[in-house]
């Protein structure tokens, strides 16, 4: 055997042991591997192997992650069908308002701002949290195939979910996405990722 193909067993043996000048060596020879078909002393190192395939996934969703171009347009598209959420949300409660409490209107329309604030804030962490913590997908990303995923590709718990929603109401939050890789802050906090499915 050559020395690449030593390093294929030696580089995940429990016996690995790196040289300065040699590179990987055996610790029980403290040589260069020399062996032709088989290695007596060869044992997997079963921690090398978790690291390697841990590695791999990463690597995986990595690969798969949405464009910028995307990450953008899901953010306009979810501003879109939010607002559209909000209209509704709005119309039906100065109804319900309407018919129990009339005067009740007049003092929404008084403190209409802070009103505005409160009712957006609930419709978009109810939206991201349905959606994504059912689905992993916001309406948006129904449409453009993305999907929300933990660093591993798997599904995201609730807790994550409730964390990268909470963290849209960062300031400036929405353009973080332009910095770094093309994830967010609410996705880097939250240990989750878009990617193209």
């Amino acid at each position: 055997m050559i020395r690449i193909e030593h390093l294929k067993f030696c580089s995940i043996c429990i016996h690995q042991k790196d040289d300065m000048r040699k590179g990987i060596i055996c610790e029980l020879t403290n040589q260069i591997a020399d062996f032709e078909d088989t290695c007596n002393s060869y044992a997997v190192d079963t921690e090398i192997i978790e690291q390697l395939k841990l590695k791999k996934i990463e690597n995986e969703v990595i690969d798969k992650m949405a464009s910028q171009g995307k990450i953008f347009l899901n953010y306009l598209l979810d501003m879109v069908f939010i607002t559209i959420f909000i209209f509704i949300f709005i119309i039906i409660i100065f109804i319900a308002l309407a018919i129990v409490a009339p005067s009740a209107i007049s003092d929404i329309k008084d403190n209409n701002m802070m009103f505005g604030y409160l009712i957006g804030f609930i419709i978009t962490m109810l939206y991201y949290l349905f959606f994504e913590a059912t689905t992993g997908r916001s309406i948006a990303k129904h449409i453009t195939k993305t999907k929300v995923v933990t660093e591993m590709g798997e599904k995201p718990s609730f807790k994550m979910i409730l964390v990268r929603s909470l963290c849209r109401l960062i300031p400036f939050e929405a353009f973080s996405f332009l910095l770094n890789d093309g994830s967010g802050w609410h996705d880097s906090i939250s240990n989750t990722r878009v990617i193209n499915i």
